[in-house]
């Protein structure tokens, strides 16, 4: 899972540099590459529906794995909606998960205290890829910590 994470978004950074959002990173693929990114977000997800072992991790990963399903989001309205409902219930549930299933709710604490920050300097950075980000490492951090368990 961490592998996948790191081999893609370092391929995007090197390659395209840092996007809008790790999502936007499927147009900057071209044709015969675009199944990269489909395979990354299954490559997360799916692990993360595993070993989460929560209903909520395993909603969470859902959505992960609908995004990458949904991977062409401005091609067509639903699309672009399957993909945008999948992403926020990727992310929120997840720190859902990761508050209550758990029980590291300092962990969530810190996703809203870093993404405030993140978006009061959205005029100079790109936000949606660092939210996202941090959610992805909050998610490896938790469900690494609990492997063990």
């Amino acid at each position: 899972m961490i592998s996948t994470f790191l081999s893609y978004i370092s391929f995007i950074i090197v390659k395209y540099g840092v996007q809008k959002s790790i999502s936007d990173s499927y147009y900057r693929l071209p044709y015969k590459l675009k199944p990269l990114f489909t395979f990354f977000c299954w490559g997360v997800s799916l692990p993360a529906m595993i070993l989460g072992s929560t209903p909520l991790m395993f909603l969470a990963g859902s959505g992960i794995a609908f995004v990458g399903a949904a991977s062409a989001f401005d091609d067509d309205k639903m699309t672009f909606t399957v993909h945008m409902a999948s992403a926020f219930i990727g992310v929120i549930l997840s720190q859902i998960s990761i508050s209550i299933d758990f029980g590291m709710w300092y962990l969530t604490v810190l996703f809203v205290v870093l993404s405030t920050i993140i978006l009061l300097l959205r005029r100079k950075i790109k936000y949606f890829w660092w939210i996202e980000i941090i959610a992805f490492i909050l998610i490896f951090i938790v469900l690494g910590l609990n492997l063990n368990k």
